[in-house]
């Protein structure tokens, strides 16, 4: 059985598959590398690509579902799950360009953690881009309360079906929170 594989939506070729996932796998990679299309990932760069691709689900399902009413309801528990996750793994990301790792959920202590020199990178992005959120960062310590809000929300939100309550999220803080950080992590060569 033949499989056609694509870089980047495009058609590079086609692979004789065996039908073991592993061994596939294998194959067309050792394709790709013949061709000289290829290339090894970093841990950051896979973490990045990670983050980018919740990150891209939280957006999709905001604009599908959320930016104009009536909303969807059902799309609000996604669109915080997803955006809380991306923020930690860009947080995790940012950790991982300065040489450093990171682990858990809370946001504010990953946030906390990172080096003077990333938090600041992160909230000059987040001033800049500010007003096309229609959202004020006056200062490091009020897009530090951005991510405050969001701090459990990862954790909360994936089971608020247990307890039946939610914290309250801001939409456009949160959106503005996961493009300063995606920002941020391009800028230190996470692509």
């Amino acid at each position: 059985m033949s499989k056609t594989i694509y870089v980047n939506g495009v058609v590079v070729g086609d692979v004789e598959t065996t039908g073991d996932v592993q061994e596939d796998i294998q194959l067309i990679r050792e394709y790709l590398k013949s061709k000289g299309l290829h290339r090894e990932v970093s841990m950051a760069q896979a973490m990045f690509r990670q983050a980018l691709s919740f990150c891209r689900t939280a957006v999709h399902l905001y604009d599908r579902d959320l930016r104009n009413a009536p909303w969807n309801g059902l799309s609000a528990a996604p669109f915080v799950v997803n955006s809380a996750f991306s923020i930690e793994l860009y947080l995790k990301t940012l950790h991982q360009l300065r040489g450093t790792s990171a682990r858990g959920h809370s946001l504010l202590a990953l946030y906390d953690t990172l080096s003077d020199e990333s938090r600041d990178m992160v909230v000059s992005v987040a001033q800049r881009h500010a007003l096309g959120y229609h959202v004020n960062v006056a200062s490091a310590e009020v897009f530090r309360g951005f991510v405050a809000e969001l701090d459990t929300a990862f954790v909360d939100w994936r089971y608020c079906y247990e307890t039946g309550q939610t914290s309250q999220i801001n939409i456009q803080p949160t959106i503005l929170v996961m493009k300063a950080f995606d920002e941020a992590c391009r800028q230190l060569g996470a692509t």
